[in-house]
Formats: C-alpha cells, sequence, structure tokens
C-alpha cells in the first residue's frame, strides 16, 4: 500500500478541465429539497448548502526543469476560504512550485491568488486572492481536538475535476507524525473514510456543525483511488502554524526522539532525548541565531528523517523530556522576545539566544471565525 499525493492527475483530466471552462454552458437546473428527507437526509443536505459557497477549486500552472529544457506543467486542487481577508486554506503540496494560481469561486469567476505561507512538514499552505472581494462566503473553522472515532465528516472538493463533490464518513482514527513545527507546535492528522481522491486535496472537511475541522492531504491506497484510508491535517494543527500573535516564530522543524533513539541510532547517551532539527526556514530567527538542519536522508521504521542536525536539548528552562513538555515550552515563551536554546553539535554542547522581536502574526482573523 503506498501514501499517495492527492494531485497525482492525469494530463487528459486537465485538458478535459480546461476545455471545459472554454465552453458554454445552460443554466444550472434549480433543484427544490424533497419534503420526503428523513430528519438525518435533510441535516446532511443542509450542511452541504451552508458550507458549499466557501469552497474553490485551485488551478497551478509550474515548470519542470529537465535535460531538454523547461517542461510546463497543470494542476489541480481544492480548497476553502476562512476570512473577509479572502485567505483560502489549501494543502502545500497542491501550490508548492506553481508560477501561476487560479482560484475558482462558487460564483464561477476565475481568480489569481499568490501563496501566503506554505509548509510543506504539515501540507498546509495558505493563499490570498490578488484582487480582494469581502462579498465572498467564508467557512468557520472548528477545534480538531473536540471530536471522536466514530463521529460523521463530510468531505467537498474536485476529485477528477469534478467540482464541489460531496461524500461523507466517519473520522476512523487519529494519527501524528511526531514533527514539532517552530519547536512547539505538533503536526496531528485526522483519518477518515470519507472518499477523497486526486483533486480533493486541500479540500475542506467539515463536521456535522458545517465546521471545517481539516483539510485533505493524503490518501492510502493501492489502486490509486480512495480505499476509505484519507489523511486530512488536523485544523488545529493549520491555526497553530497561522496565528503567531500570541507566541513568537522562531523557524524550526524537529522531530522529538527519546533517549533510547539517540542510543541506538547516534551512540550517544542524551538524558533526556532531544529534538532532532530537520529545517532552519530562511531569514528566520533560527537561522540568524546560527541553528542547522539536517542533510543527510535516511528512513527509520517507514518515516522520512534527515540526519545531521542541531539536537537541541533544553528550550529556556523548560528540558526536552517528551514532545509535550517541548509544546508546554513554546506556551511559556509567550512573552519573551529573546529565547534561550541549548543545543548539541557535532558533540558539543552549545547555548544561543533566539531573538523573536517581531515574529508574532495572525493571518487567520479571529473576529471572522
Amino acid at each position: 500500500m503506498k501514501i499517495k499525493s492527492l494531485l497525482c492527475i492525469s494530463m487528459l483530466i486537465i485538458s478535459n478541465i480546461v476545455l471545459a471552462q472554454h465552453m458554454e454552458h445552460a443554466p444550472a437546473k434549480v433543484r427544490t429539497t424533497p419534503n420526503y428527507l428523513s430528519k438525518n437526509e435533510a441535516n446532511v443536505a443542509n450542511i452541504y448548502k451552508k458550507v458549499i459557497p466557501s469552497v474553490v477549486t485551485v488551478f497551478t500552472k509550474s515548470k519542470t526543469l529537465t535535460g531538454k529544457g523547461a517542461v510546463k506543467n497543470q494542476g489541480l486542487g481544492s480548497g476553502v476560504l476562512v476570512s473577509h481577508d479572502c485567505y483560502i486554506l489549501t494543502a502545500a503540496h497542491v501550490v508548492d512550485g506553481s508560477t501561476d494560481i487560479i482560484v475558482k469561486t462558487q460564483d464561477g469567476k476565475m481568480r489569481k491568488a499568490s501563496i501566503i505561507f506554505s509548509e510543506k512538514t504539515a501540507d498546509i499552505a495558505l493563499l490570498q486572492l490578488d484582487v480582494l472581494d469581502n462579498t465572498l462566503a467564508h467557512a468557520t473553522l472548528g477545534d480538531s481536538d473536540n471530536l471522536v472515532v466514530g463521529q460523521n465528516v463530510y468531505a467537498i472538493g474536485s476529485p477528477y475535476g469534478l467540482e464541489n463533490s460531496f461524500s461523507s464518513g466517519i473520522i476512523s482514527a487519529f494519527r501524528g507524525k511526531d514533527m514539532l513545527y517552530n519547536g512547539s507546535v505538533n503536526v496531528d492528522f485526522i483519518q477518515t473514510d470519507a472518499a477523497i481522491n486526486s483533486g480533493n486535496s486541500g479540500g475542506p472537511l467539515f463536521n456535522s456543525k458545517g465546521e471545517v475541522i481539516g483539510i485533505a492531504s493524503s490518501i492510502l491506497t493501492v489502486s490509486g483511488g480512495s480505499q476509505g484510508i484519507g489523511m486530512v491535517v488536523a485544523i488545529n494543527t493549520a491555526k497553530s502554524l497561522l496565528a503567531f500573535d500570541n507566541r513568537p516564530w522562531v523557524g524550526i522543524n524537529s522531530i522529538f526522539l527519546t533517549q533510547e533513539d539517540y542510543a541506538v541510532l547516534f551512540n550517544i547517551n542524551l538524558a533526556n532525548g532531544g529534538l532532532l532539527v530537520q529545517n532552519v526556514a530562511a531569514n528566520s530567527p533560527a537561522e540568524k541565531a546560527g541553528l542547522r538542519g539536517g542533510f543527510i536522508p535516511a528512513n527509520i521504521t517507514g518515516r522520512e528523517v534527515l540526519f545531521g542536525g542541531d539536537i537541541i536539548l533544553k528550550v529556556g528552562n523548560q528540558v526536552a523530556c517528551h514532545s509535550g513538555c517541548i509544546e508546554k515550552s513554546g506556551m511559556m515563551s509567550l512573552d519573551q522576545n529573546k529565547i534561550e536554546i541549548q543545543y548539541l553539535r557535532e558533540g558539543k554542547v552549545y547555548d544561543v539566544v533566539v531573538d523573536v522581536t517581531g515574529t508574532r502574526h495572525n493571518f487567520l482573523n479571529k473576529n471572522n471565525n
């Protein structure tokens, strides 16, 4: 069974979509809600009516350099409007590397958009329309920590170019990657059996209140299509990544490894384990402070890991004892503009002060959600 990015769409499908955009269509048929629906059917139908105005289709163009020169590519994904500022949540792999991004809103208009934020590790990206339109409807963000296995969920997107496709299912499980973004944000995933296919990438997953609880990311599949194992980035992960107004942005991705992990993998003894830095964001406070990410790719029990980066032992006064305490240490640094970090590099322990002055930004307008 393979983990498959939902952006894998054949050029034939893309060509048909592009062709269809230039064809004239008859006015959409007006449908009325039948009076024989069960209470549950009526509730589900109402959820769709409530949330569909906020769902968008994302078209991308990119170039790939080959031995024969640049090759033009086209891609397709989904997204959801999340504020009056015309911010759109989608999956990072939908838009990364794009030279042009066009968003189709529910009024049928094709609008240019730009990438505001993208984090590959969590597969979350934030777009914004180049020309704002505050008449566009936006969705409400839910609380992905207030969910339970077995509850109903609903996905909307453009699988294989079939726009506004609606599917339902349940939450099958909650998964984590043990990846800490910015040293304090844990990346969580929701597993669902709601049908998710190519083109659903970046599309929203809703709860029964019509709130966005996740963003479609990937599927586990043998056939290449949906087999009832879809992975969705939990919305609280997205909110944490996009709302740095109440905590600082440091600019590191890391994985927590235990004392036993370091003993086996590196033949070193770390009393409490530590954060193995994977990536350091360009021009971030961490990079300016001299912290380094990994550069040696490896696969450990099915997980892609970069070795060679710094190992963070302590953040402030908080020792790296486990992922939970590191997350807590991020909360302990709310009002600090300078954070002390202790790390291990090439067998030596170093202390550095990371200046996070002016890094608190909130891309999500709390008044709108």
